[in-house]
């Protein structure tokens, strides 16, 4: 700055002026901050909004789905327990017919799955052209009974038979194990597709769920007919 410069007053009215102008433009400024400012807070409280009803309405989507499995489950299980206690009654009355054979329920119940096979050789979507009762084999120390086995020119299915099937005389993980031992007992089977299935006139309902996720087939009378679930079986 000039020594003794002197301001006139127009040099006065304009520093006025500019500084004016400075505190317009600072105004307009905050005021531009405050208008973004809300704007934030009110983006922010619609995506909280949005957030609490998407979470609201997955959580009301899941509780919907598990009470439809709960729901799905029940039935199932309401289903075979009601056919589990047709069957029985009606087992009880066959055996007060033919009370004078003495022909155990276990007997029974081999003679009932090998006619409805021999009637009906289709298993897994396969037709079967062979079928074998108690078939039994022995090689050194190992031996081994099938309760029942269908053939066809490229698969085997293994079914164990049983009158009432329940964890205490089906262990899933011996059933899978028969398929090593049946490959080495018949090795003109090596290379077959092997299948298994638990047949029986009534099945524990815990254990039914267990035989289908392990990939066996369950075959009970309903009715009159002989009826196979192999919707999950696998080719062991």
């Amino acid at each position: 700055m000039k020594k003794n410069q002197n301001l006139t007053w127009d040099d006065i009215k304009a520093m006025f002026a500019e500084t004016e102008r400075l505190f317009k433009e600072d105004r307009r400024q905050m005021k531009e901050v405050r208008r973004q400012m809300k704007e934030d807070r009110r983006l922010l409280k619609e995506n909280d909004r949005k957030f609490k009803e998407e979470n609201i309405h997955w959580k009301k989507e899941m509780k919907e789905l598990e009470e439809k499995a709960n729901r799905e489950r029940a039935e199932y299980f309401k289903e075979w327990n009601e056919q589990d206690k047709k069957i029985d009654e009606r087992f009880k009355k066959l055996e007060k017919y033919i009370g004078g054979i003495a022909h155990s329920n276990g007997e029974l119940a081999e003679e009932y799955f090998f006619n409805a096979f021999k009637r009906n050789m289709s298993f897994v979507n396969e037709n079967f052209d062979n079928i074998k009762k108690n078939l039994f084999c022995s090689k050194g120390e190992l031996e081994a009974e099938f309760d029942l086995v269908l053939f066809n020119g490229k698969s085997a299915a293994l079914i164990e038979i049983k009158y009432n099937a329940k964890p205490d005389n089906i262990e899933i993980d011996t059933l899978i194990s028969q398929v090593e031992v049946f490959r080495i007992l018949f090795p003109e089977y090596a290379h077959y597709n092997i299948y298994l299935g638990v047949a029986a006139m009534s099945f524990k309902k815990d254990l039914v769920w267990r035989l289908h996720r392990a990939g066996i087939a369950t075959i009970r009378p309903v009715g009159k007919k002989m009826v196979v679930y192999d919707k999950n079986v696998k080719a062991f």
